[in-house]
């Protein structure tokens, strides 16, 4: 039995032109990390600790117990964010049994649209770099069902970074497959998560010091030195069906939820303004619980809640909801100060 983690980011090239920069290549990179379950508790603890020397040895302003590489590049910068990720995987790297890396190639010279929709709606045609950047926010499961394309018949337990996508029969089949965890911010409270965070990063970084393209042979390359396997596959033209959405239709992922999932109410702020202690003490306290965490929104959110969930306030309207919700659900309800002091022995 594996663990198999995912997430992924944006890859890039530019060039000179007319004395700009001009994206010539763009490409959504995704990674999944496979970790034995017997080793699980052994990468947990390689990660904590590595995280807590790199968090005192780069001077990180806001400590945290799971790091995304753009928590450490807003904080420390990229020269800082860059040793810090990559000493973090050589500390994890003997408990990682496999590497797998997934992008898109579709040369806009020559598939120059793509078409999308057609089931309840027009089908659409968008340019293809269009396209390529609507990817990005949904490629964690798409990269996750790339996988599942060579490994079907092994037994995995997949965890996905949070997402946002119209409907595909890439989600059909992986959902057919499978029945995925997703984690709002897992790469702040999931290790797993973050650790393929880092590798999304570290890929782009590591092929573009070594001035190599991105293709398969070439990321193996890059990563040669390290302990894991690594296997590469990109999706073309002939696995677009898969990949394009055919729905205006989002999919929805609240039966998919990590749980239990760490609720922030904050009346009057929302999270994304929310900064220190606060916002951190929810992440970990998602990573204490195996869940992940959002803020909550009352317009949306609601039917998001379910028994063994975590609900935290502040303000007199969001206590009120919260105990509305403990009415309905056996839910952890705790003031943003009560959540603070809670965790606070473990950062």
């Amino acid at each position: 039995m594996q663990i198999v983690a995912f997430d992924s980011g944006d890859f890039s090239r530019r060039k000179k032109v007319d004395g700009g920069r001009e994206i010539v290549f763009f490409t959504p990179l995704g990674v999944g990390i496979s970790v034995d379950v017997k080793s699980v508790e052994k990468f947990k603890s390689a990660y904590l600790n590595a995280c807590k020397k790199l968090a005192g040895d780069f001077n990180v302003p806001t400590k945290r117990v799971v790091y995304s590489h753009a928590s450490l590049w807003k904080e420390i910068g990229h020269r800082k964010a860059v040793p810090f990720c990559d000493n973090v995987i050589k500390e994890v790297q003997k408990f990682i049994d496999l590497v797998f890396v997934s992008y898109v190639v579709l040369p806009p010279d020559k598939v120059k649209s793509v078409p999308v929709g057609g089931y309840g709606c027009p089908i659409e045609d968008i340019p293809t770099m269009t396209f390529l950047r609507n990817l990005s926010p949904m490629f964690s499961y798409i990269t996750a069902w790339s996988y599942t394309g060579r490994h079907m018949k092994e037994e995995h337990a997949y965890l996905l970074h949070n997402f946002s996508s119209k409907l595909t029969k890439a989600w059909q089949d992986l959902t057919d497959h499978t029945a995925p965890k997703i984690f709002p911010k897992g790469d702040e409270c999931n290790p797993f998560i973050s650790v393929a965070d880092m590798f999304a990063y570290l890929t782009e970084k590591k092929l573009w010091d070594a001035k190599l393209w991105l293709e398969p042979n070439n990321v193996g390359k890059v990563w040669d030195d390290y302990k894991f396997e690594v296997e590469v596959r990109f999706l073309d033209e002939d696995v677009l069906s898969k990949y394009r959405w055919f729905s205006q239709e989002q999919i929805d992922t609240v039966n998919y939820l990590a749980r239990p999932m760490v609720f922030l109410d904050i009346e009057g702020i929302s999270i994304s303004k929310v900064t220190g202690d606060p916002y951190v003490s929810a992440a970990a306290y998602a990573f204490l619980k195996g869940g992940g965490f959002q803020g909550f929104d009352e317009g949306i959110d609601a039917s998001k809640i379910r028994d063994g969930d975590v609900y935290a306030y502040a303000g007199e309207k969001a206590k009120e909801r919260a105990y509305a919700f403990k009415d309905m659900y056996d839910i952890e309800v705790y003031s943003i100060r009560e959540l603070r002091q809670k965790v606070h022995g473990l950062l």
